[in-house]
């Protein structure tokens, strides 16, 4: 009976523990936007994909970044906790010259200041 409580115990203590472990690495995969695409006046960036983690991460962040001049333009963060996300999301093309945009995605990997990104450039055309 002791024997039987004992590894019940152990094994619940494994699995907790396996539960929560923060991720060391992530893979982040683009759907969209496609490397270099041309984005016309008032249409808009659509940014797809997935990210898939080694454990559990601690959110994510999409940001929409003026290549030139390192100004982000709009950005949008999930503070969620799991293993895998799945990013969607729009920013209009409203500016009135052409500029080359970074869509950068930023993983929490395990809340420590861990981080994993990756980047799209699209070039966004004036009126």
């Amino acid at each position: 009976m002791k024997n039987s409580i004992l590894t019940a115990a152990a094994i619940c203590l494994l699995l907790s523990c396996h539960k929560n472990d923060p991720a060391t690495s992530a893979t982040i995969e683009f759907e969209e936007p496609i490397l270099n695409d041309t984005i016309a006046f008032m249409d808009s960036i659509h940014v797809e994909g997935t990210i898939i983690g080694n454990g559990k991460m601690n959110g994510f962040k999409i940001e929409y970044i003026d290549a030139s001049t390192g100004t982000v333009l709009h950005n949008q963060n999930s503070t969620t906790t799991d293993k895998e996300y799945a990013f969607h999301d729009h920013w209009m093309n409203e500016l009135i010259d052409t500029t080359t945009i970074a869509v950068k995605i930023t993983v929490d990997l395990d809340g420590n200041g861990n981080q994993t990104t990756a980047q799209r450039n699209v070039v966004c055309l004036p009126q």
